[in-house]
């Protein structure tokens, strides 16, 4: 409950029952227990940590609006990891997270995708990654105010995933939260050569599926997997993938300085996904 609370929620119980450390537990048992808690505060199915009941009044019309909304998010996420993944052959999973993820999407959210790629490629990546953003937006622009609807929330080269750095409750976590859209078994790889995530969360520790087939680079791609194919020149490319993709970042950063509710966040993100977190490498 503390992790859900950090992300800013608090859970069904339903959904409480399915992300327990140690594995899934039966909602009814869950319902008992909580409620005999004197630390758990329990209102209309959801539950909180007492003091923190201010998060179930906000995660109420999450989950109300998700049931209808989240359909959306996952088109929108399916069609963007087709177009990334024929512009950025260079891309071994794409995984869906956030909100539409642990079921509190609304329209306003961002639709937040985690990336693992080849290494050497992160930056260059990210790049792509933000131009594609970036046209879904233009092409999304209503009353004149353009809104971020992409979300590249962390990307994980092959080296930083074998094994991950970390092995701590929040980053497994975070993977319990992944839902691959692509590169299943990509993802069943990563969690394979990390032991410690499915004894922190059994759930993790299910069969892949059968990948979806790569489709079809566009000219961008194929120029891509072409430098894909010739290391020192991979290198050269996401150093400058990076340099774009920090200038972009920092200037973004930049805009909502006076933000003290945005900056606050940025702060959080970048505590809680040290070492992952963008440019920290």
């Amino acid at each position: 409950m503390e992790l859900t609370h950090r992300w800013g929620y608090a859970p069904t119980i339903e959904a409480l029952s399915k992300d327990l450390l140690g594995g899934s537990e039966s909602p009814g048992d869950i319902a008992a227990l909580v409620e005999s808690n004197p630390r758990i505060r329990v209102h209309e199915g959801f539950v909180c940590i007492r003091g923190r009941e201010s998060l179930i009044e906000k995660s109420r019309p999450r989950v109300t609006i998700n049931s209808s909304a989240n359909g959306a998010a996952h088109t929108i996420a399916l069609e963007f990891a087709e177009s990334l993944l024929r512009t950025c052959p260079l891309i071994d999973c794409i995984g869906l997270s956030g909100s539409a993820a642990t079921g509190g999407y609304i329209p306003a959210d961002d639709v937040d995708l985690d990336l693992f790629v080849r290494d050497n490629a992160k930056y260059l990546t990210y790049a792509v990654a933000l131009a594609l953003g970036f046209l879904v937006s233009l092409r999304a622009w209503k009353s004149g105010r353009l809104r971020k609807i992409i979300c590249i929330n962390v990307i994980w080269t092959r080296t930083q995933t074998q094994p991950f750095a970390r092995d701590d409750e929040a980053l497994g976590f975070e993977l319990l939260h992944c839902q691959p859209v692509f590169g299943e078994r990509h993802f069943h790889k990563v969690i394979s050569s990390n032991p410690w995530l499915v004894r922190l969360f059994p759930q993790l520790d299910r069969e892949a599926m059968t990948d979806q087939t790569l489709p079809e680079p566009n000219a961008l791609g194929r120029i891509l997997a072409w430098i894909g194919r010739h290391p020192s020149t991979l290198t050269i490319s996401d150093r400058l993938g990076r340099f774009a993709s920090q200038a972009t970042y920092s200037l973004v950063h930049w805009m909502k300085r006076k933000d003290t509710q945005a900056m606050e966040r940025l702060a959080f993100l970048r505590r809680v996904k040290f070492p992952y977190e963008f440019f920290q490498d």
